[in-house]
């Protein structure tokens, strides 16, 4: 099994709070999967849950209505240089 590390952008646009206040939030970092067994939609979906589970435990708020404004998933070509 070949594991590849990736590195990810994700940005999230949505609502917030009962005023459905307009929210957009991101982040960045790397994974490390085997592609045999990961799909890149395996790899969104993971970050997406992530990202809204740290806005609520942030900010005590659901992020609703959310769609991926960006996102990025490239394999870590500067790791091994």
């Amino acid at each position: 099994m070949a594991r590849v590390e990736y590195h990810w952008i994700i940005m999230l646009n949505g609502t917030a709070g009962p005023t459905q206040t307009q929210v957009m939030l991101g982040d960045h970092g790397l994974v490390t999967r085997d592609p045999a067994v990961t799909t890149r939609k395996d790899i969104v979906d993971e970050l997406v849950t992530g990202l809204r589970n740290a806005f609520l435990a942030r900010t005590g708020t659901l992020l609703e209505n959310w769609t991926i404004a960006n996102f990025q998933l490239e394999p870590n070509k500067l790791a091994g240089e």
